[in-house]
């Protein structure tokens, strides 16, 4: 058997043709990612990976394998060797796998140039060797699968003929036809119902999986069984024996892989994990009863960046459908399909409609040219009549592109589970926003609410003194109170965070008339809380001073111009400072800086250690606080502050509190402020949580006018810059977090670690990595064909 490798090595090596062949196939995966622009461009992409190589050679193996495989019986039937063959003490089955070995090396040799691929990768990355290892190693057994496949495919197309190039082409068209026909044949609508069954049965389905670095162990059982399926295909194509042998190797085969199949075994080699569902994930996904249709509008023409996330929204959406067994279907939407203007308009203008939020980009019009275009990261989630929007771009101004992709991609397995937990949930968590107490006006928390209301039901209303009012709601609002809180209205508050509810209170201490400041001044006032005794009791103090911070806002400020005229020019608002969100907890990981107005301080009190308290919004460094009462004009926007003044350094303005809370109204006479209710109070909490904001402006958003009626606008726009922070995302995430009991929220906190190329290297040594990449791997196969002849002339003549 091993001679027989040995012999067709030799010969493949002795004839031009098979230099030819691993030349050509080495030249076109050189151009394409190194030379050629467009999205397969590695330099062009930016980012340290191997992907274009994986999912090109596919394509390219359909050239290679072919060529490699056509001589193996074609050519022994042609010069009438094949009963030579038979003639020697080799078994019919050291025959076909010795060839098959064979082919298989011989592929594997062609591929061996692109270690020059891996190399300068890895010394091109912004960090020096940032490439994933695992996922590469795993992309790279996924191609040897895809290789054996291929051969076994070629090796039976070359025993159907004594002629090479019939059995290249039956050979290409059939690897064409197991890789990619199945998934077309699954398009037919007579097999809309058993689709996903018919594309399983391709090369594709199971390659796509193992080429971004993911064993599964039914994937490779797959290839096995396909591969021992054409092998013995092509022994019962010689006829030289009885078709009973082969059919019961291919029975027991079929048999070890069904019960290999039936095994849950996924080892996921990428380095982050980054294809590996979170447990609470995979609860979700293994409980549904329901089938779930997700619908992507990432698709058509696009920058290579939203192609990479498009890639990424792929995999996961992929890994969903495998580990919900199938119940998770996904398709994905070119919002430009069409040929007339006027219908796209209208299709994209129905999907703004339906909540999914475009970005505007510079995209290839088709022509070579560069064009604004209408970008959909977003996604609906189907499961029946309900119907759930996602955006899942995180478009952080202050950062760079490539930086906003990685977060986003960092937080798609949590925004796509969200909304399959949310669409598929037997009933709806219900929030209530309280008023009565001078809270924000519906109107002015609109938008947050419309955002909430795609996961819940919300309601408003008034405490009113009822004991047990609030108790069916998973959390509650408390929204920029002006006015006081009656004990008992407290009272029921306060039992209700006993026995395990949650709060997001939004509060300050000092009150800013903000409608007076276009007048030219206002003034700060103290306003103490009714219940910042019980914030203290649980943890938390607001303190009654305004920060003033360095980052902040700026404001249109009126000043007179040279000839008179009223000018109006951006201005820094010390009073407006932009929260950094902490980098540390899910909530805020990843989000756009929040914008404040007026915002107070808060400070953790006690030492209780059944209360955890994490930070989660602070001002920056430059920071100093001013008391009431004090007169705020607009004129302090012309008067630059020096920066020695800016002294109090980081002020902490959200804060969460987790555990165990002790009641306010401990050791209090509870009878004489609710009457009976007050009789069997509890003075410790279940296991619970709050979060407390230091600035009820966080949560207002802006309303504009139009004919009279109100229309509110995007939470944390500023009308004035266009451009919107990061305040919706915040508090959505914060009742999300509140109400989350199993941990989804904290997929948040998955980090993948960025792998990019170093820009200005790829820049100005562009032409030297593109020379090395398209003539090293050709100068390799040369020096070792010329190697090998000489070490094979210098046998002969030793020989003779």
């Amino acid at each position: 058997m091993f001679t027989l490798l040995r012999k067709e090595i030799s010969g493949f090596f002795s004839s031009l043709t098979g230099y030819i062949v691993m030349i050509v196939f080495l030249l076109a995966n050189s151009l394409i990612m190194w030379v050629m622009p467009g999205q397969w461009n590695l330099l062009d992409s930016g980012y340290a990976g191997l992907d274009t190589l994986f999912v090109l050679s596919p394509w390219l193996f359909l050239f290679l394998v072919p060529a490699v495989t056509m001589r193996l019986f074609a050519e022994e039937r042609r010069s009438g060797t094949l009963e030579l063959l038979y003639s020697r003490p080799l078994g019919e089955g050291a025959i076909i796998y010795g060839k098959f070995l064979a082919s298989i090396l011989l592929v594997l040799i062609s591929l061996l140039p692109c270690i020059v691929f891996v190399i300068s990768v890895w010394v091109l990355g912004e960090t020096p060797g940032n490439l994933d290892r695992g996922g590469t190693a795993g992309s790279f057994i996924g191609l040897i699968l895809l290789a054996a496949v291929y051969s076994a495919i070629g090796l039976f197309a070359s025993s159907l003929t004594e002629n090479q190039v019939v059995s290249f082409i039956v050979a290409a068209v059939l690897c064409f036809v197991v890789f990619t026909g199945f998934d077309s044949v699954a398009l037919l609508p007579g097999l809309s119902s058993i689709d996903e069954y018919v594309t399983r049965l391709g090369i594709n389905d199971h390659y796509r999986s193992i080429s971004r670095g993911v064993l599964d162990i039914r994937d490779i059982a797959y290839f096995i069984f396909v591969t021992v399926l054409f092998n013995e295909a092509a022994r019962i194509s010689l006829r030289r024996s009885s078709v009973k042998k082969p059919l019961m190797i291919i029975g027991a085969v079929a048999l070890v892989c069904a019960l290999l199949s039936l095994l849950n075994i996924r080892v996921d080699l990428t380095e982050d994990r980054r294809f590996t569902l979170a447990d609470p994930t995979k609860k979700i996904l293994r409980e549904l009863d329901k089938d779930v249709h997700v619908d992507v509008y990432l698709d058509g023409e696009m920058p290579v960046a939203f192609k990479k996330l498009r890639r990424s929204t792929q995999q996961y959406l992929d890994e969903f459908r495998i580990a919900s067994r199938r119940k998770v279907s996904f398709s994905f939407i070119n919002p430009y399909e069409g040929s007339v203007a006027a219908e796209r308009e209208k299709y994209q203008n129905e999907l703004i409609s339906r909540g999914l939020m475009p970005v505007n980009v510079m995209a290839s019009d088709g022509e070579g040219g560069k064009t604004q275009k209408r970008i959909f990261p977003s996604m609906t989630v189907t499961c029946g009549k309900t119907v759930i929007p996602v955006n899942f771009l995180r478009n952080n101004p202050t950062l760079p592109a490539e930086t906003n992709l990685l977060h986003s991609t960092e937080g798609l397995e949590y925004e796509i589970i969200q909304a399959i937990a949310t669409a598929t949930a037997d009933s709806v968590k219900r929030i209530a926003f309280i008023e009565g107490h001078g809270e924000l006006d519906e109107i002015y928390v609109a938008d947050l609410t419309l955002e909430l209301a795609k996961f819940f039901n919300i309601d408003r209303g008034t405490i009113g003194g009822k004991p047990g009012i609030i108790d069916r709601y998973a959390a509650i609002v408390i929204a920029a109170p002006k006015g006081k809180y009656d004990e008992k209205d407290k009272f029921i508050i306060d039992q209700y965070i006993m026995n395990g509810g949650r709060v997001l209170w939004l509060a300050e201490e000092v009150n800013v008339n903000a409608d007076s400041l276009p007048g030219g001044s206002t003034v700060a006032l103290y306003e103490p809380l009714s219940f910042d005794d019980m914030l203290f009791r649980y943890g938390a103090r607001i303190n009654p001073v305004i920060i003033q911070d360095a980052e902040c806002m700026v404001i249109p400020l009126r000043i007179n111009g040279p000839d008179g005229q009223a000018q109006y020019v951006p201005a820094p608002w010390v009073y407006y400072p932009l929260l950094k969100p902490s980098q540390d907890n899910p909530i805020t990981r990843n989000l756009n800086r929040v914008k404040a107005e007026f915002a107070n301080s808060i400070d953790t009190v006690g030492r209780d250690p059944g209360v955890k308290k994490s930070i989660l919004l602070t001002t920056s460094g430059q920071t100093r606080t001013v008391s009431p009462p004090q007169v705020i004009s607009l004129e302090e926007a012309d008067e630059a502050i020096p920066q020695e003044m800016f002294t109090a350094g980081e002020l902490p303005v959200a804060l969460l509190l987790e555990g165990k809370f002790r009641s306010a109204f401990t050791n209090r006479m509870t009878e004489s402020i609710i009457g009976e209710a007050g009789k069997n109070i509890r003075t410790e909490s279940k296991p619970t949580k709050m979060i407390v904001v230091a600035d009820g402006d966080i949560i207002r958003n802006e309303v504009s006018w139009n004919g009279g009626v109100a229309e509110p606008m995007t939470l944390g726009l500023d009308r004035y810059t266009m451009q919107t922070f990061g305040n919706k995302d915040f508090l959505v995430n914060c009742i999300n977090y509140l109400v989350d009991d199993n941990g989804l929220i904290e997929m948040r906190s998955r980090e993948i670690k960025p792998r990019l190329l170093d820009q200005a290297r790829t820049k100005e040594q562009r032409t030297l990595w593109q020379l090395l990449n398209t003539v090293i791997p050709l100068i390799l196969i040369i020096i070792s064909g010329v190697v090998y002849n000489w070490l094979k002339q210098r046998h002969y003549n030793s020989v003779k």
